[in-house]
Order: C-alpha cells, then sequence, then structure tokens
C-alpha cells in the first residue's frame, strides 16, 4: 500500500519478454531434388513416414528421403544433444525436416 488511504501500487503481472525472435526461412517453392529429413519421436512416426514418403516420391521428382530411424533423437534435453542433431542435419545436407507428422 502506498502513503495515501484507499490508493494500492499494483504490479503488472505481465513479465518483460526474455525470447529472442528469430525469422523463419522462406517457405521452399518445390520439393523436387531437395533431402528431406524426417526426426524420430513423433507420433506413429514408422507408420506415418512411409505414407509421407510414398507421397513426397509421387509428387516430387528426385528426392532424397532420410528416414527417421537413421534420424538421433530429437528431444535435445542438453546443449551436446542440440550439437548432435544440428551436426547430423548439416552432414546429411537437409533442405527440409519433417519435425511433426499431424497425426
Amino acid at each position: 500500500m502506498s502513503g495515501s488511504p484507499g490508493v494500492y501500487k499494483v504490479l503488472s503481472p505481465v513479465g518483460i519478454s526474455t525470447s529472442k525472435r528469430v525469422p523463419l526461412a522462406p517457405p521452399i517453392p518445390d520439393l523436387s531434388g531437395k533431402t528431406i529429413c524426417a526426426l524420430r519421436h513423433t507420433f506413429r512416426a514408422d507408420e506415418t513416414f512411409q505414407m509421407i514418403e510414398a507421397f513426397f516420391r509421387q509428387n516430387y521428382g528426385n528426392i532424397t528421403f532420410i528416414s527417421n530411424q537413421d534420424m538421433p533423437d530429437v528431444n535435445p534435453t542438453s546443449p551436446e544433444q542440440e550439437v548432435r542433431l544440428i551436426k547430423v542435419l548439416r552432414e546429411k545436407r537437409c533442405d527440409v525436416v519433417l519435425a511433426g507428422n499431424g497425426a
């Protein structure tokens, strides 16, 4: 309470944002000739990514599809795991990363 009767100091429940905004990459207009990497640990990935891969192969020419089984775990819980995932994405030359399947 402040010094005057009936007057209160109120703190705002809205905090100051500490996150840094990172712009998204522009959309890829055509997947032909691209390398698509499917990440692990998504819902029923072993079933759905086979169907997604078949769809991409039918609709886009000359793609490389890296199966979710050929990728490391996606839940980086430490900076070391995050660095490892980034290294693998670069080594496999991933143009597109499937991080989920919407199933």
